[in-house]
């Protein structure tokens, strides 16, 4: 049968007779959802995730087109069949979102119990849906079958509409308290984004049918507004894809501004009337693909050199990671045999294995001399190691750096006697407090003196300590070989030597002056070398902040 309260509609959807808003609210919402949709599901086919919002975007565009058709068709019996089909279209609409969020928020499937109680929660849809308990019939006066709707079913499926929105609210929340800080802000504006949508939709359908009821509204056209809750939805979709690449999608923005351009270029067409103006604009629009083809090419490129460098990060960490384990590993082990060796040249030497000659004895101080040369080398690589990475927490404490440096200084005057050279000593009177680990910086002042001593064959060496208003300069002054330009490079670099510190300290493993650094760094000062010319001696400072 005919309805002939309206006339017949152009093109199956269009009308004359039905409120222009009916077309301002569905068709951009239903182009938009589609849009965003397929896009989405097209750069992500294999993500769960992207599949849901699709499905979502195909539901919410069935509607709109039922809508369409009921508000336009004149043919009683095809609109009984779509009307049918309303119910189970808007509650897919609420479980699709709440499955939606829950692979969202967990980055996962749903466990097959839940899913079987989406189903659960459908199945009384698609059951009564094909029945006449949905639909009995319908009002061909006035086009519509609002009072043969079987209240029951449409109470169940506008009540799931309602228990979307507080399941999802709930997951909110949950996952809001629980999660990092990062995902904090996608979780707002995804949750802001779908309890919208299904505000306006399910909100704007109960608020319509009751003011329509009570005569408020004239053909349910406060329904209409609903429509505008997709197209909020899918511009936090939008600025969750483009911000926090969320859908796995990293081409958005790029594409969008490309495609709009080439739209905006191409809508001009129809207000053209100039021939000249036409080709103008026809040439301008082939340039915008054409060149808009060749940044979306490029742009895919650069995300794909991201990724595979991204890769490669996770490759080096790995390696550096498995390089860390093999140096603690390789330094425990030559320390264990060091430090095993050591005590028998000790027990050699105290008597332990009875009485020995004097050229024995001679051997086994060498001996015992290596090994703890040996083992301060396997200390120096792992203390260097530990400081940069950070592993080594500082005690810092107000104490008398002079006091440390003197100390230094008595603990190796043996070995500068050994050598036959002069060690003289450059202290301004003052008060040389400062806050740091009295450890560490002794450290720092034991090793650049060793160098001295190591690589001065001949002469004298000269530690001095000066104070300006809030600073501290220590120094090692000595007549040694020097640095060379080239060498200077490598200084204070991990494993950084020069070609001569080899060849005068075979032991040399360029760890020293890196702890020496890094040390340095940690307490807020500085550290450098002058050596004017190779075999004229060099001069290392360090610079820290007084107490």
């Amino acid at each position: 049968m005919i309805c002939y309260l309206f006339s017949e509609p152009i093109y199956f959807l269009f009308s004359s007779d039905v409120p222009a808003l009916l077309y301002y609210t569905h068709i951009p919402a239903t182009l938009i959802a589609l849009f965003v949709g397929f896009y989405v599901f097209w750069n992500g086919k294999q993500f769960l995730l992207n599949r849901l919002l699709f499905v979502i975007s195909i539901f919410f565009s069935l509607w709109t087109l039922s809508t369409l058709i009921l508000w336009t068709n004149i043919h009683s019996d095809f609109m009984m069949f779509v009307w049918s089909f309303s119910g189970l279209i808007l509650g897919s609409i609420s479980i699709f979102c709440i499955y939606f969020m829950y692979v969202f928020l967990s980055k996962k499937d749903v466990s097959v119990r839940l899913r079987l109680f989406f189903l659960t929660l459908l199945s009384p849809l698609l059951f009564f849906a094909p029945t006449s308990l949905n639909l009995s019939g319908f009002n061909i006066a006035d086009c519509d079958a609002f009072n043969f709707e079987w209240l029951p079913f449409r109470i169940y499926y506008s009540l799931l509409g309602a228990v979307a929105m507080i399941w999802i609210f709930i997951l909110l929340v949950k996952w809001y308290r629980i999660s990092e800080f990062a995902f904090k802000k996608q979780i707002v504006l995804m949750g802001a984004g779908i309890e919208l949508f299904l505000f306006s939709f399910f909100g704007m359908e109960f608020f319509a049918t009751y003011f329509t009821k009570i005569g408020l509204f004239q053909d349910s056209e406060l329904e209409l507004y609903g429509m505008f809750g997709m197209v909020i939805f899918m511009t936090y979709i939008s600025i969750l894809v483009v911000r926090f690449k969320t859908f796995n999608i990293k081409l958005l923005a790029t594409e969008a501004l490309v495609w709009g351009l080439a739209i905006l270029i191409g809508s001009q067409f129809f207000f053209i009337d100039v021939p000249l103006n036409m080709l103008l604009n026809a040439i301008t629009f082939a340039s915008s693909i054409i060149l808009g083809y060749f940044l979306i090419k490029s742009v895919k490129k650069e995300v794909k050199q991201r990724e595979e460098l991204a890769e490669l990060n996770l490759e080096l960490n790995d390696l550096l990671k498995q390089r860390e384990s093999l140096v603690h590993l390789v330094t425990h082990k030559v320390k264990g045999s060091f430090t095993r060796s050591k005590y028998i040249f000790a027990g050699i030497l105290d008597g332990t294995f009875g009485d020995i000659n004097e050229e024995v004895k001679r051997r086994a101080q060498q001996g015992l001399d290596s090994d703890n040369g040996g083992i301060d080398t396997v200390d120096l690589v792992l203390n260097a190691d530990n400081l940069q990475k950070g592993a080594v927490k500082y005690e810092m404490k107000d104490f008398n750096f002079k006091e440390e440096v003197e100390r230094v200084i008595s603990e190796k005057e043996l070995s500068v006697e050994a050598k036959g050279l002069k060690l003289e000593k450059n202290f301004k009177e003052d008060n040389y407090n400062l806050l740091g680990d009295s450890f560490w910086l002794k450290e720092v002042v034991n090793n650049l003196l060793e160098n001295s001593i190591k690589y001065t064959k001949e002469g004298k060496i000269i530690v001095g300590l000066n104070k300006s208003e809030d600073k501290i300069l220590f120094y090692v002054k000595d007549t040694g070989i020097g640095i060379t330009e080239e060498d200077k490079k490598n200084l204070f670099t991990e494993g950084g030597r020069g070609k001569d510190s080899v060849r005068v300290n075979v032991d040399s493993t360029g760890y020293g002056l890196f702890s020496v650094k890094l040390i340095v760094e940690a307490h807020k000062g500085k550290v450098w070398m002058e050596s004017n010319k190779e075999g004229s001696g060099s001069t290392f400072f360090v610079e820290l902040n007084v107490a």
